[in-house]
């Protein structure tokens, strides 16, 4: 052994002062997979956001090889995503027809693809540990990485980090600058920040903890509560229909107990108004084809008439007319007179629930759509006028999981809906915790963009959601019940309305910036040891 071989240096080197905890295990870094999922919905311990990315982090630092942080990675996103939506296999075993096995398959694959993200995160991160301001680019190659699996493989970014401060308005209302994106970065930096002053102090990582410490005391201290004028109603109606409605003969006599029970269910609750309110039905598994059957368009008009009401319902549509190929997911906004203002037709589908991706190999998945063929998307942001009184305003409506595309809501907005409505039925995820992933999402929604956003779904959670993101008000789930609500129009766009993903775009930039230049600081390592 060379006694004048100068010691190593480096991140890794720098934990060797720090058994035990330095050297975490691969499992270990699997239980920042298990923290996340008990951040989340049903569990919500939400203040474990702060540390749970602390195992993956560590692991990242101190293990120099490369496929082993990539393992390491993998796993853990293998343990958050079979534990946050674990509710897709119920979903295509329940109501997709699939066997134990093609149900368990394509959830395995689910997971397996999606936890690619995380295994990335950790293989890259360990390379900008070793660059001396690498480490404050590990946030944003983390935004990155979210802004990715937003739309990579038709997008899928459900319960993004930031999420984690949803109810922590005086932070969250960061998200009306940067999105929702801006609030995973305030997550991961808090913890790398800790993580780089301990294992490499010195006046980098002392700036950069302050910068930290100092956006979380900037936000949480100057922020004030906010006082809306809530002079609109509205009313929420949670019809709480079976899903075996999907797959039930469609006819005026069959489902004729079913429309007496809603008309009862809506009118009786609603009544007749002097002033034209929003009634607002979810999406449903019952296939109203309004325009398309005999029965469902005029049923709809009685409803706006008898209430003297805007009302807003779930159907489906057909893209081609009359041949009935091409179906769509849609809802329609019909006047107090009972007149068609606007039909939205569904932009972003859902897969293995409305389309089945990669048909040509997974032909088993195709019993997961009820209609006949796939769903077919829209293509228009539809933006539709209210006038209540002297008071005029415009709404835009959202289906199902639409509300956890963080950009394609903002574009509504900025479009000038001054009200968001969220139809959605998540009676197919029955009990499970999905339900309430999607309304803390949804909530986010409100606050980016600084609107009411009215949630109304089939079997929960029906809510009225204010536009720094509280419940106003709420029903139970799995009852039939009519939710009145208060809310306002809002013409004030915010920063993120108006400019959109750019903090996501410019994170992006930066973490590759760093990441070629850690690579190229190892390649200058390597050839100075190779002379």
């Amino acid at each position: 052994m060379n006694k004048n071989r100068p010691a190593r240096k480096g991140p890794h080197a720098s934990f060797e002062h720090l058994q035990p905890l330095a050297r975490l295990s691969l499992l270990g870094a699997a239980t920042s997979g298990l923290l996340l999922v008990l951040t989340f919905p049903k569990f919500n311990l939400l203040p474990l956001a702060a540390v749970a990315l602390l195992p993956l982090l560590l692991t990242a630092a101190k293990e120099p090889s490369a496929k082993r942080r990539l393992l390491g990675g993998y796993l853990a996103g293998l343990v958050f995503f079979a534990g946050t939506c674990y509710w897709i296999y119920n979903v295509q075993h329940d109501y997709g027809g699939l066997s134990v096995a093609e149900a368990a398959g394509v959830f395995a694959l689910f997971c397996a693809v999606l936890a690619v993200y995380t295994a990335v995160f950790s293989w890259l991160a360990g390379y900008l540990w070793n660059l001396s301001w690498g480490p404050a680019a590990i946030p944003l190659l983390w935004v990155g990485l979210e802004y990715a699996r937003t739309y990579l493989i038709t997008g899928f970014p459900w319960l993004l980090l930031g999420y984690a401060l949803t109810d922590n308005f005086p932070l969250a209302r960061l998200a009306r600058w940067t999105g929702v994106y801006g609030l995973s970065y305030l997550l991961v930096a808090l913890t790398v920040a800790c993580i780089w002053l301990l294992v490499r102090p010195g006046s980098l990582a002392t700036l950069h903890l302050l910068t930290v410490v100092g956006l979380f005391s900037g936000l949480s201290l100057t922020a004030t509560e906010e006082q809306y004028t809530e002079n609109q109603r509205a009313f929420l109606v949670q019809t709480n229909i079976p899903q075996q409605a999907a797959f039930d003969r469609w006819d005026a006599q069959t489902q004729a107990p079913l429309l007496n029970r809603l008309w009862d269910l809506t009118v009786k609750s609603v009544g007749r108004q002097g002033r034209p309110a929003l009634v607002i039905w979810p999406e449903v598994p019952a296939p109203f084809y309004y325009g398309s059957d005999s029965f469902t368009g005029p049923y709809a008009e009685g409803m706006a008439r008898q209430t003297q009401s805007y009302f807003l319902m779930g159907i489906v549509g057909y893209a081609d007319g009359s041949r009935r190929s091409s179906p769509t997911n849609s809802a329609v906004l019909l006047d107090p007179s009972g007149k068609l203002i606007s039909q939205y037709d569904k932009i972003h589908l859902v897969p293995f629930g409305e389309y089945v991706p990669l048909r040509r190999w997974l032909t088993f998945a195709e019993k997961l759509t009820a209609e006949v063929g796939d769903f077919v998307p829209g293509s228009r942001l539809v933006v539709s006028p209210l006038a209540v009184g002297p008071i005029k305003g415009a709404v835009s409506g959202l289906i199902c999981y639409e509300a956890i595309f963080p950009d394609l809501v903002r574009r509504f907005v900025h479009q000038g809906a001054e009200v968001l409505v969220n139809i959605s039925n998540d009676g197919w995820y029955g009990s499970s915790a999905a339900r309430y992933q999607h309304l803390l999402m949804a909530r986010m929604r409100a606050i980016e963009n600084k609107r009411y956003l009215l949630r109304a779904t089939n079997t929960g959670i029906t809510a009225v959601i204010r536009p720094d993101g509280q419940l106003a008000a709420q029903l139970a789930p799995d009852k039939a019940g009519v939710l009145r609500g208060s809310w306002a129009f809002q013409k004030e766009e915010t920063f993120y309305t108006r400019h959109g993903d750019w903090f996501a775009w410019l994170a992006s930039a930066v973490a590759l910036l760093a990441l070629s230049s850690a690579w190229s600081e190892r390649r200058r390592k390597t050839a100075r040891r190779g002379a």
